[in-house]
């Protein structure tokens, strides 16, 4: 609906402004504390998109599955993001949106040719430190909800991501540049148990000041736009 959008002169700057919040989340946390070995190299390459999508109601599944479209028909991208700054869902409710959007692209295709593989990421999501996967939705703290998409045959090039699950397969280790798949299996647990093992040794107060930061910037930046009813981290 068109009450969903920003006035049309300003959406192109306030989808900069999303971007920009998200890539001090790329930058700052998963590569500045290495929650994905890859992260610097597979940005410098680009071959991700980020999307950004203005609504607000979850019901609607419309404009997530246009995004989708254009994705696939761009071959040379690997990797896309759904970025949805004015969703005020909590984290298992937009879960719950990305299984029914998930749902409803694979009823699209034949069995097995679905493109991508879909992940969620939402802003608030505590540490726990009790167990690697639990960690998970931590280290997965984007500023925005969000929606990461990886094309299929990328996680196929991974060794044993497909079948173990893509809990932690990051937008950033799955490179069509060229990286070669690891020598041996359990990638997904080795850079988990990483993870855990970096944020107990950095300690939580260090990470949460810098997703505080992003989250200071995003608030003024927002306000600044009118990006009203955007969720408050």
């Amino acid at each position: 609906m068109a009450s969903e959008l920003p006035p049309p002169e300003s959406r192109d700057e306030s989808a900069r402004e999303v971007v920009r919040i998200y890539e001090r989340y790329a930058r700052e946390v998963v590569e500045r504390f290495d929650f994905c070995p890859w992260a610097a190299r597979a940005r410098r390459e680009a071959k991700a998109r980020p999307s950004v999508i203005f609504q607000r109601d979850l019901a609607d599944l419309s404009g997530s599955l246009t995004a989708i479209d254009e994705l696939v028909s761009q071959a040379e991208l690997s990797v896309g993001l759904l970025i949805y700054p004015r969703v005020t869902a909590d984290r298992l409710d937009f879960e719950h949106f990305v299984r029914r959007l998930r749902q409803a692209d694979s009823e699209r295709y034949e069995p097995g040719a679905v493109p991508f593989a879909m992940a969620a990421f939402h802003p608030h999501a505590e540490p726990d430190l009790s167990d690697p996967d639990r960690l998970v939705p931590f280290v997965r703290r984007s500023p925005d909800p969000t929606i990461q998409l990886v094309r299929r045959d990328a996680l196929e090039s991974v060794r044993g991501e497909l079948s173990s699950g893509t809990a932690l397969v990051e937008v950033w280790m799955l490179s069509p540049a060229g990286l070669a798949a690891p020598e041996k299996e359990g990638v997904r647990e080795r850079i988990a148990q990483n993870n855990l093992d970096t944020v107990v040794e950095q300690g939580i107060a260090a990470i949460e000041a810098v997703l505080a930061d992003i989250a200071r910037d995003r608030a003024a930046s927002y306000a600044r736009l009118g990006l009203a009813g955007a969720a408050q981290i």
